[in-house]
């Protein structure tokens, strides 16, 4: 639903390797300056460490952390490692700040959609299942203790999928720190995370992917500046029925795909993973909403809006310095 683009070609540059694995539903890329004879052991320090992640946070594996917290019908708090956690814990934080427009707690409404690893056939949801299913989840409903989660509504369950691509994205670059590589770029399906300067010893340049159906496009090129970086779009992940196009991104306040015209957002920000979580949201909260809560808090955000049958790029103050100049 997003794509941050590599725009710089390293294959002829001896001192710059990638590495590339599939990790969480998707693919990672890292490209890297190190010598060769350590590559083999510093892509089984990711992999082990990608590997460990998902083993926990997956709702796709029936013994992860977060599988059994959603099997289990008790409301006692359930103790959870320290990755979990964390990535909980902030989740909730961003409920809160951004009023319910990220929730992980949604999980029951976007399988209902179709949206996850239940396949509907396309079929909307009647309002009364919706109504039933909002009476059943929210963030309201999760709440932490020492280490240990808990549900207050039995049926409760949680998809941290809008979170934990970017929490991966941070550890592996801490990882990579701990190895002394301070040249790098890690990328989890989309979302990145960067240091010191790429193969042509400048800056690493991003791209933003045109949101243009059936083509895959630059939109507009920037620089990290070495913050994380995630983008969220409606415009790969939808059905369309009776000529009526149902995005996967779901408003939590109405159980309902988004249906204004804010098509992809991008944030940066020093943490990876809270750049996941906010793309979401902002995604969710719409142009006016996004712009005004960027601002509040901020953030470095781009945002593009479906206007007819063209699209209009609007940014935060924030993300003007990262926009390419002359002398890049």
């Amino acid at each position: 639903m997003f794509l941050a683009l590599l725009l710089t070609a390293c294959e002829d540059q001896v001192e710059y390797h990638r590495l590339n694995g599939l990790t969480m539903g998707t693919s990672y890329q890292v490209t890297l300056q190190i010598e060769p004879q350590r590559l083999e052991s510093i892509k089984q320090y990711i992999d082990q460490k990608l590997e460990k992640i998902n083993g926990r946070m997956s709702t796709y594996l029936p013994n992860s952390e977060i599988s059994l917290f959603n099997r289990t019908h008790k409301n006692d708090c359930q103790k959870v490692s320290s990755d979990t956690f964390q990535v909980v814990k902030t989740s909730l934080r961003i409920s809160k700040e951004t009023d319910g427009a990220f929730d992980i707690t949604l999980d029951p409404v976007i399988e209902e959609w179709g949206f996850d690893r239940k396949f509907t056939h396309h079929q909307i949801p009647s309002q009364l299942t919706i109504d039933r299913l909002l009476s059943e989840v929210g963030y309201q409903k999760l709440s932490l203790g020492e280490q240990c989660i808990k549900k207050e509504h039995l049926q409760l369950s949680i998809n941290l999928s809008a979170i934990a691509k970017g929490f991966g994205v941070d550890e592996i670059a801490i990882l990579l720190q701990q190895q002394g590589i301070e040249n790098y770029l890690v990328e989890i399906g989309g979302e990145t995370a960067s240091k010191g300067i790429n193969p042509f010893g400048k800056s690493w340049r991003l791209a933003i992917e045109s949101p243009i159906e059936k083509l895959r496009a630059i939109q507009k090129i920037f620089l990290p500046l070495g913050l994380g970086v995630a983008t969220s779009g409606d415009y790969r992940n939808y059905f369309e029925k009776n000529d009526i196009r149902y995005s996967h991104t779901i408003d939590p306040n109405t159980g309902r795909p988004i249906v204004h015209n804010l098509v992809s957002v991008t944030v940066l920000h020093k943490s990876t993973m809270i750049a996941d979580a906010y793309a979401t949201a902002l995604l969710v909260m719409g142009k006016d909403k996004a712009l005004e809560f960027a601002k509040k808090h901020k953030l470095a955000v781009y945002l593009l809006i479906k206007k007819d049958q063209h699209f209009v790029e609007n940014y935060s103050d924030r993300f003007k310095k990262h926009l390419l100049g002359k002398e890049d």
